[in-house]
């Protein structure tokens, strides 16, 4: 059986987390995948001291090749081959145009009028290869008066309101965490409109542009608030753990350091279990918590007293007494529960990779489970350059030679200075 993708070649000059993971998704199903890195300028991610590269290998970002550590970059960037390559050189743009000619997509994420800037926009490469399936998903799309805002998921979340949305109502916007829920969708909607592209292609022989909009991707996960803003002129604002009708609806403390519960009542029916599991406490009888609207209305009171049962018991004792009584209830789980997870475990969720700099860790893994085709092997994250042989002299047929003079000229390399 093959994966669905063999015989699809995808190159990816895209950085940080969206189009990476998208491309990583793309070869998860089979594509190979050629990642072109910048040289001598590497990825953000990459770039020791950088804010886009975290969760360095023991702790230490100055460690021999400190570039290949950044746990960031190594988690969205599996399965593909890598090479590094100097596209503002005329011989490295050159050298990119004779790989184009052997790629089915091309998935770049620059600020839009970046890639004309480099000479690799669609006008051009569809002269190469005229069935080229080219993918660009700057922050806002590449048409449009926003064209050539530069911006990362942050940036989008808080253009979409998201940010607005995630805080609590007494706190200052400020101590708002970021989080990067747009790449994520980023990377799902990339890899979907490729995957359709190519169908389209398979019907037709057509290849196209796709003009990806990140922040468009995210917004209808934003639905609720923006369609009761238009249908009910109410302006949303954030509302901490709580729900706009459900009573309790919470993250509550439990024992040890750092340990919580999210439980929510739906029901009169979940609430008379919740009582029960609680050992039907004297206060749980009182008229302010005796319907729907009378807890909603008294959900500071009814938190506190809740919270006093979680906080001498442990986190997953509760949720599975929670669950077997009918209450839905989950503990938050950190990292290390995750790994340990029985559920994760037996779908073989995580995957042990080596890594040539790093060694052998777990790795989140796939996403699907296709039952017509095989589980893919998992490739790590290449390291920088790690590839430059194997796809310049084996794929595109160059000479030792060819390749030794690029990199004496620093268009192709493996070392940061």
């Amino acid at each position: 059986m093959k994966l669905p993708l063999e015989g699809i070649t995808v190159i990816d000059v895209a950085e940080v987390w969206a189009g990476p993971m998208g491309a990583s998704l793309l070869g998860d199903l089979g594509a190979t995948v050629i990642k072109v890195e910048s040289f001598p300028r590497t990825a953000h991610t990459r770039r020791p001291g950088s804010a886009m590269a975290k969760g360095y290998t023991n702790n230490d970002p100055w460690a021999p090749r400190p570039w290949e550590r950044s746990a960031t970059h190594n988690m969205a960037n599996r399965n593909k081959y890598g090479v590094t390559l100097n596209l503002t050189h005329p011989a490295g743009l050159k050298t990119f145009k004779r790989l184009a000619e052997l790629a089915d997509v091309l998935v770049e994420a620059f600020s839009a009028g970046t890639a004309e800037k480099l000479g690799i926009h669609y006008e051009a490469m569809k002269e190469i290869k005229p069935d080229l399936i080219m993918a660009s998903m700057p922050g806002w799309g590449v048409q449009g008066p926003y064209q050539g805002y530069v911006s990362l998921g942050s940036g989008l979340d808080g253009f979409s309101g998201h940010y607005a949305l995630r805080g609590y109502p007494d706190n200052d916007p400020s101590m708002t965490p970021v989080v990067n829920h747009c790449d994520a969708i980023g990377a799902i909607t990339l890899s979907f409109a490729v995957l359709v592209a190519i169908h389209h292609r398979n019907r037709t022989g057509e290849g196209q542009w796709i003009d990806i909009s990140q922040v468009e991707g995210f917004l209808p996960h934003l639905g609720r608030p923006l369609m009761d803003y238009v249908m009910n002129g109410r302006q949303p604002g954030p509302i901490g753990n709580r729900d706009h009708y459900m009573a309790p609806h919470g993250c509550y403390r439990c024992r040890g350091e750092d340990n919580w519960v999210v439980i929510t009542v739906s029901s009169d029916q979940e609430w008379g279990a919740l009582r029960g599991a609680m050992g039907d406490p004297e206060w749980a009888g009182e008229a302010d918590f005796a319907g729907s609207l009378d807890r909603h209305e008294n959900q500071d009171r009814l938190d506190a007293l809740i919270q006093e049962w979680t906080q001498g018991l442990n986190k997953k004792e509760i949720m599975e007494l929670l669950q077997r009584v009918g209450v839905p209830a989950q503990a938050v789980l950190n990292d290390e529960d995750l790994y340990a997870d029985p559920h994760l475990e037996a779908r073989g969720f995580f995957q042990r990779a080596g890594h040539p700099t790093i060694g052998e860790y777990s790795y989140p893994g796939y996403l699907w489970k296709l039952g017509k085709s095989p589980q893919p092997a998992y490739r790590p994250a290449n390291g920088l350059g790690e590839h430059n042989a194997f796809v310049y002299g084996h794929l595109l047929g160059m000479s030792d030679d060819e390749i030794r003079r690029l990199e004496e000229q620093s268009i192709i390399g493996d070392q940061l200075l």
